[in-house]
């Protein structure tokens, strides 16, 4: 297995190996590893069906909980997200943001696997919150170590939010409702529990606030942290092919669905694995 790195700032392409043939616990372990270190990892021509797909997700972790999106028939940790060629409405996945942050313990990684994608359209940006919190000055980081940030999904999945309410051209089951008005709190800045290194966790889509600030204060802080984490020194971004599985370390990256590929089809396979409670990194 060689692992070759996708950018000069973060992220990973993993040669050498056919997942779909199943994996020891010694790769596995190194698989999970090198996500923590690297954030993304790319794995190029692999070849899964959905119950293949389940069994090498479940070789680096174990099943995080899915809510708001009604997932495969018969797999019901598997979402299918597919987007036909005329669908005009919200593209799900678009802004930056850590996969359901809004949880007690939001997912550790993101499993993303394409089945039908565009020649050329439709790729995924990621953007590391370890390299966003270490190019802060000393003065920040010692402010934002004492705070909290406020999780919700009200944005998205609330009555009033983008995906609040059923829409019958959609080609995905979203179903939006009150429970994603609860707020959660984390640590805006968390220490990963592999490599004991400190990110970033905010994102806009999913953090409305910090815990004991004004609403001013804490809008003034949060719009500072979403455009500092959004430099294109912090990004890399993945091209899709049929074949191609990416997974990424939500406790250390954003991500970012690009809508540009109107016209075409897109058809992709996603499994999220259980994490554990963001750890307050310690100064």
């Amino acid at each position: 297995m060689e692992i070759r790195p996708l950018t000069g700032a973060f992220g990973a392409e993993v040669l050498g190996v056919d997942l779909g043939s199943g994996i020891g616990d010694q790769q596995a372990q190194a698989i999970q590893m090198a996500l923590a270190e690297n954030g993304v990892l790319v794995f190029r021509e692999q070849a899964f069906d959905i119950d293949g797909f389940e069994k090498f997700a479940l070789s680096i972790g174990e099943f995080g909980d899915t809510p708001f999106i009604t997932p495969v028939d018969g797999h019901p940790n598997v979402l299918r997200l597919l987007r036909e060629a005329d669908e005009q409405g919200p593209l799900f996945g678009s802004g930056w943001h850590s996969d359901w942050s809004f949880q007690l313990k939001p997912p550790s990684a993101t499993l993303l696997y394409a089945v039908d994608v565009p020649e050329a359209g439709g790729d995924t940006a990621f953007t590391s919150q370890y390299l966003a919190f270490e190019s802060l000055s000393e003065s920040m980081k010692s402010i934002l170590l004492g705070l909290e940030g406020i999780h919700s999904a009200e944005r998205s999945y609330g009555p009033k939010g983008t995906f609040g309410r059923p829409d019958p051209n959609s080609s995905m089951d979203i179903h939006g409702d009150e429970t994603a008005v609860v707020h959660q709190l984390h640590p805006l800045v968390r220490s990963h529990p592999l490599t004991g290194r400190r990110s970033l966790f905010v994102n806009e889509v999913y953090t409305v606030g910090i815990e004991g600030l004004t609403n001013s204060e804490s809008s003034s802080l949060l719009k500072f942290l979403f455009e500092h984490c959004k430099q294109i020194d912090f990004t890399c971004r993945v091209r899709w092919e049929p074949g191609t599985l990416t997974i990424w370390d939500n406790r250390a990256t954003q991500h970012f669905a690009i809508n540009d590929y109107f016209g075409n089809r897109r058809e992709m396979y996603r499994i999220t694995l259980a994490g554990e409670q963001p750890v307050l990194a310690s100064s």
